[in-house]
């Protein structure tokens, strides 16, 4: 016989286990063996958890515009690799980021997709995570 105890215990772990089953691997949506140098203008960064997004505008040798936008690391996690958002960077501003870039060239309003490895300013290579 099923007791209330033992449904709420099987309940507690389902849904303690609930957030491993959804998060996904990078490697299924990105080519991680490939590093991508960028150089961009940031657009737009949604800085939220549980991963941030990052849009860029990257000029092409024809001159031609393409967007971008790129996963990157949580808020905290971006803290910790020691890039702070909203002190360190400005919408507008050029950077230049290694990527790992998705398998699917685009996505369906034509803007291409990446995971970020590093970006670098003044100087500095921040890498944000190794894959």
């Amino acid at each position: 016989m099923i007791t209330r105890t033992s449904l709420a215990l099987a309940f507690i772990a389902f849904v303690a286990g609930s957030p491993v089953l959804a998060h996904h691997s990078a490697n299924a949506q990105f080519d991680t063996k490939q590093d991508v140098t960028l150089i961009g203008v940031v657009t737009k960064v949604e800085n939220i958890n549980p991963h941030s997004w990052w849009h860029l505008e990257v000029k092409g040798p024809d001159g031609k515009i393409t967007k971008w936008k790129l996963e990157s690391l949580s808020p905290n996690g971006l803290i910790r690799q020691g890039l702070k958002v909203k002190s360190d960077i400005k919408i507008g501003d050029t950077y230049q980021f290694r990527i790992a870039p998705a398998w699917k060239d685009t996505l369906e309003d034509g803007e291409k997709l990446g995971f970020m490895k590093a970006i670098t300013f003044g100087g500095k290579e921040y890498v944000v995570v190794e894959l």
